[in-house]
């Protein structure tokens, strides 16, 4: 498996190659692209020098060529003729030149930025270019978020990554662990943090160290069928589950005990009100175990931390924080959470055993001279597991599962992942580690930007600023936009700008309503390089470079390396697109935020921690002045340098990446959250906010309950669950328009009908190929049938491939309804720590006799039959 690649020339035409870097998806592969001596892009490759994906390519990557010559691709400035607006409505467009956009665009923007910024709804999605999310910010202070992006797959993950790690994502240590658990993720086989090179990495964890692999889900995924195990569970219980795992480690004392004590405030003690215990100065209080009374966290003549037990201090009844987790688990028993989550009371302890023996709990590892901890036992998760309304609980939930062995950061266990570290030398930004009160470690709940202000009434559509440690729930604009008299709305937005955005595919709710709201905007413009679902509602097209034709610099969540990889033109622009920066900058010019906006971007990119780097206030800066920057600031190597070498990649540096916390005590108990939660309630009552007594105040917890998230609680009617899934070659990017992305996906069984138990389709009178409407109580889709075995028995699975429904590309083939409209767009279903909405819905089965005529056409991915 560690045999190094060597990049072959596969094309009988003389050329050149360059060094760059993918963005098929959000993450940064490092490719090297075979431009002939003509000016054609004919291949594309994975980079063997860059360390991170180990010269692996996804087949995203290696279709990049086709994203580039798409006949499809917005070619000039566009502007909509048609004053009709509708999913399926031919908008009309008519060529205008560069000034008449910039024109049309700047004087519709001034109109909303002279009478209310807030009345824009922006949304940018652009990862590799995450400066890019703070223009808003420069337009007046606007803090709209028009889209799901970061939020339907992580609300309550990235929170919680930055409670626990001080970072945006969680993984396991491939480089020593030994057992790794996937729940609800397709870590190292089909999807998230860069798939191909980390399946490349557990492939060799598990050729050179036999690594257990155990995967938890509904779905015999990718990573499912390739696990040691798969253990299928009912959707949305997987929070008990790990509950379940933590019952066994603690109650069978397999618990990893210094590390408690010593690195977590597990010991400190915490009153009836779920604060910690603190003395006048605001010093909280642990038991000595040995002495036999309180004393203040840092008292040197503390003998023993005690975990366990109930006590009193200055009349106050009080216990650490380890035993109230311990008095919750008493009611998760292996028996009580295989009664919810329908995986054997005896899968649950023999797992929870396994983990705990392969985590060694007090061994060691010498590293670059210091002794560590060797945990080599990792509790992975993503969407599929945390996706719900009680997200906040079930990420702590699998958290704890790690912090109950000592893997938290340690060689081999769940470590955490910063999303663009911006300098070689140390942690900084929203990964910075710092310490906070009483010895602990200052949590940054906030990974994406700063905390949005509480404002009443509400300045944001999407309510961000009731959020206060949560990602941005964009789905709840439709919400305060149907109902804007509950909400205290007191203005109504009528301007949108979307930058390689969709959030007409990408948000939960049911599609007509958001389409009302798209129609009531006065003007839409919209950067992007294909037609999708959303950008076919604008008025003005904006194109924008594609890969092969733009620079950047960025290193976007990677798992076990850090560095900063270049992307650059492979060719000059095929048509008259612009790069996002001279768009942005040339509208803020207009505008006259110009100032403003060359601050923020000074702000997003980490200039500031070096003044020689900042951009001047009043100039115009390029993507490749930019991208030179963002360079010399990782290591003080100019554009040139890179050019030559590609990136600056290497393994994490230890000291990044195992404890970078060390001396501090981590978060098992978040008292942040309660403080959070009085915080706002406050507000909200001194506010008099019409919506705070039905505020769900209960999703606010230190520490995770094993109550049921509301999705099982819908009409007995609708008695199965609907999830939705991605696999390598659709997930992260908007992919299925590329044609040999196409061809792969659409001879795939799995993508081209929804996937049903055998025994439940017998059940229910079902056979492959049979036609049926999937109904919520919130919408409902239409598709194909496909049995199989490796699905859990009260599940629907479907995939994202079937969701599309853009019509303006001809190489989009329709679905039969958007997934998401299944889903509910409403504050029962979001998690009000998180902003997190539910992303499983209650559904029931109803045989059609055919497909729609619509999903007869060659245009549908029902056009040619095919059966799991």
């Amino acid at each position: 498996m560690k045999t190094n690649t060597v990049p072959r020339q596969n094309s009988m035409k003389p050329g050149k190659w360059l060094n760059s870097t993918c963005k098929m998806c959000l993450h940064s592969c490092g490719i090297r692209v075979h431009v002939t001596d003509d000016g054609i892009v004919n291949k594309v490759e994975g980079n063997p020098t860059n360390p991170a994906n180990s010269g692996r390519l996804c087949p995203k990557g290696n279709a990049a060529i086709l994203r580039h010559y798409d006949p499809n691709r917005f070619k000039t400035p566009l502007k909509r003729t048609n004053p009709e607006k509708g999913p399926g409505v031919d908008p009309k467009w008519v060529p205008i030149s560069w000034d008449e956009a910039y024109e049309t665009v700047a004087r519709e923007l001034k109109k909303t930025l002279d009478e209310d910024p807030r009345r824009l709804l922006p949304a940018i999605n652009n990862f590799q270019k995450m400066f890019l999310w703070a223009w808003p910010a420069a337009f007046g202070g606007n803090a709209n978020f028009f889209s799901a992006v970061g939020n339907f797959c992580g609300g309550g993950y990235h929170p919680m990554n930055g409670f626990v790690h001080c970072a945006f994502t969680g993984v396991n240590d491939v480089n020593y662990c030994n057992y790794w658990i996937n729940d609800g993720g397709g870590d190292g086989f089909s999807s998230h943090l860069h798939t191909a090179a980390q399946a490349f990495h557990v492939a060799n964890a598990r050729i050179d160290r036999n690594m257990r692999v155990v995967v938890v889900e509904p779905r015999l995924s990718i990573g499912g069928a390739k696990a040691n195990e798969w253990v299928p569970i009912r959707p949305a219980t997987d929070r008990q589950f790990a509950l379940g795992l933590c019952h066994v480690l603690v109650y069978e004392n397999l618990y990893d005990v210094k590390s408690l004590k010593n690195d977590t405030n597990a010991p400190y003690l915490v009153g009836p009100d779920g604060y910690f215990v603190r003395n006048a100065d605001g010093k909280t209080y642990v038991w000595d175990g040995v002495d036999n009374h309180a004393k203040l966290w840092d008292d040197p003549t503390i003998k023993d931390f005690a975990l366990e037990g109930s006590y009193t201090v200055d009349g106050m009844q009080c216990k650490p924080s380890f035993q109230k987790f311990k008095d919750i688990l008493a009611d998760c028993t292996p028996e009580q959470m295989s009664a919810i989550t329908t995986v054997p009371a005896e899968t649950i302890r023999r797992i929870a055993r396994e983990f705990a023996k392969a985590a060694q709990i007090g061994s060691f590892i010498e590293i670059e001279g210091r002794i560590l901890p060797l945990r080599p036992a990792g509790y992975n998760y993503y969407r599929g597991a945390q996706g719900h309304k009680y997200s906040a609980m079930a990420n702590q939930a699998y958290k704890l599962v790690n912090f109950l062995v000592g893997s938290i950061d340690t060689p081999g266990g769940h470590v955490g992942s910063t999303l663009d570290d911006q300098m070689e030398d140390s942690r900084c930004g929203f990964g910075k580690i710092e310490a906070g009160e009483n010895g602990m470690m200052k949590a940054n709940p906030h990974q994406l930007h700063p905390e949005v202000p509480f404002s009443y009434p509400p300045n944001q559509v999407h309510l961000m600023g009731y959020f206060p440690i949560g990602v941005d729930p964009g789905h709840l604009a439709l919400e305060t936009l149907e109902n804007p008299e509950k909400y205290g709305m007191n203005y109504k937005p009528d301007t949108m700008l979307l930058c390689h955005a969709n959030p007409m595919w990408n948000i939960s709710g049911e599609r007509e309503r958001w389409y009302k709201q798209m129609r009531d905007l006065r003007f839409i413009v919209a950067i992007d390089v294909l037609p999708n679902e959303s950008n076919e509602w604008a008025d003005v097209i904006l194109p924008a470079h594609d890969l092969m034709e733009s620079w950047n610099m960025t290193m976007i969540e990677p798992p076990h390396h850090e560095g900063m990889c270049m992307r650059q033109p492979a060719t000059a622009p095929l048509y008259d697109t612009r790069s996002e920066e001279d768009i942005f900058n040339e509208l803020s010019e207009r505008l006259g935020i110009l100032g403003t906006w060359n601050t923020m971007i000074n702000y997003a990119t980490g200039f500031v921690m070096k003044p020689e780097l900042m951009l001047e206030p009043d100039r115009k800066y390029s993507e490749k002045e930019i991208a030179g920057r963002k360079g010399l600031l990782w290591n003080g190597k100019n554009l040139d340098w890179y050019v030559e070498h590609g990136h600056s990649v290497t393994p994490r540096k230890p000291h990044k990446w195992y404890r970078p916390w060390d001396g501090m005590r981590l978060h098992f108990y978040i008292e942040d959250i309660i403080r959070a939660r009085d915080t706002l309630k406050g507000k909200m009552e001194d506010a008099n906010v019409a919506i705070r007594h039905e505020w769900s105040w209960g999703d606010y917890q230190p520490l995770p309950l094993p109550i049921l998230d509301p999705v099982h609680e819908e009409p007995p009617e609708f008695d199965l669950y609907a999830i939705t899934y991605k696999d390598i070659q659709i997930n992260f990017g908007e992919s299925l328009s590329n044609p040999w992305i196409e061809d792969i996906v659409n001879k795939d069984p799995v993508h081209t009908s929804v996937l049903l138990n055998k025994k439940t389709g017998a059940a229910k009178g079902l056979k492959d190929g049979d036609v049926v409407e999937i109904a919520s109580p919130y919408g409902r889709i239409v598709a194909r049938v496909a049995l199989s075995e490796g699905v859990h028995p009260e599940t629907v699975c479907v995939s994202n491939a079937l969701t599309r429904i853009a019509t303006q590309h001809s190489g989009v083939k329709i679905g039969g309804g958007n997934f998401n409209q299944l889903l509910p767009a409403n504050l029962k279903h979001t998690d009000a720590c998180s902003g997190q909405p539910e992303t499983v819905a209650k559904v029931k089965l109803t045989k059609l006799s055919a497909l729609p005529e619509y999903l007869t056409r060659n245009s549908s991915v029902y056009g040619e039959r095919r059966v799991h």
